[in-house]
């Protein structure tokens, strides 16, 4: 119960911060076409992590938990999430290749990961 309770803190925390920053959470995003093992390499770098990997640092969910919430979010567990700087989005501020992290799905599907590792 206290892990689950900690879990959903942390994930309603994280979603709290990222919607109210606006743009600074546009860093949270990652190339949507690429593959697994390019994903792989990219998160051994300072400006990558794995989706995994961070969902694990913020919330300490089993990866059960952290599926869900890869799948909410619209990503695999492997895909590599740049956090340190703004990936460009092309002319007219869109881009078919960047996505970004749906932090409110995410935080919608915190009850569901929680209880997927109990």
């Amino acid at each position: 119960m206290l892990l689950r309770r900690a879990a959903t803190v942390a994930v309603s925390t994280v979603a709290a911060v990222a919607l109210t920053a606006g743009t600074a959470n546009a860093h949270f995003c990652f190339t949507k076409n690429a593959v697994q093992q390019g994903h792989e390499g990219k998160a051994g770098s300072q400006a990558f992590v794995s989706f995994h990997d961070l969902a694990f640092e913020f919330t300490g969910l089993c990866d059960e938990g952290i599926q869900v919430l890869a799948d909410a979010g619209g990503v695999e567990t492997w895909t590599a999430i740049n956090v340190r700087t703004v990936m460009a989005q092309g002319s007219g501020g869109k881009s078919q290749g960047i996505g970004y992290l749906d932090f409110e799905a995410i935080a919608a599907a915190e009850e569901a990961a929680a209880a997927a590792c109990s």
